[in-house]
């Protein structure tokens, strides 16, 4: 998403995408992100029509990145630190590259110990036999 996309229209793209959060480019940079709790706590709490709200007004930054080389420990460590859910990867040029959630390391995690821990699979949302997207459809 642009820095002057609307609230409204990045929560529909958020929202089609089945995502929690869009990244903001400007010039092809990562400059912030918007989440669901930014438009809940800045758009919706305020009865502000989403329609006249950019994302530029709305966005969290300074962005929290790590390189696409980085480890998840050390993703990890940082989430703890700056006590966010999502890292922006961006690249030496401040390109966005992609995007790591703290559902990402569960699930890493969940794999990495065969699927046996109860705590990482809850975390990574995996139940054996249920059925996918979850109970509230």
């Amino acid at each position: 998403m642009e820095l002057n996309t609307s609230a409204k229209d990045c929560a529909k793209a958020m929202a089609k995408r089945g995502v929690s959060c869009a990244v903001i480019t400007q010039g092809g940079s990562a400059v912030g992100i918007v989440t669901e709790r930014d438009l809940v706590s800045k758009v919706l709490a305020e009865s502000i029509d989403a329609k006249n709200v950019l994302a530029r007004d709305i966005m969290s930054t300074p962005l929290i990145t790590v390189g696409p080389d980085s480890t998840l420990t050390n993703a990890a460590e940082l989430m703890a630190q700056y006590r966010v859910r999502r890292l922006v990867v961006v690249d030496s040029s401040g390109a966005l590259v992609g995007l790591v959630t703290t559902g990402d390391i569960a699930r890493s995690l969940a794999e990495k110990h065969g699927y046996r821990e109860a705590t990482f699979n809850a975390m990574a949302r995996y139940s054996e036999g249920q059925y996918e997207g979850g109970p509230y459809q």
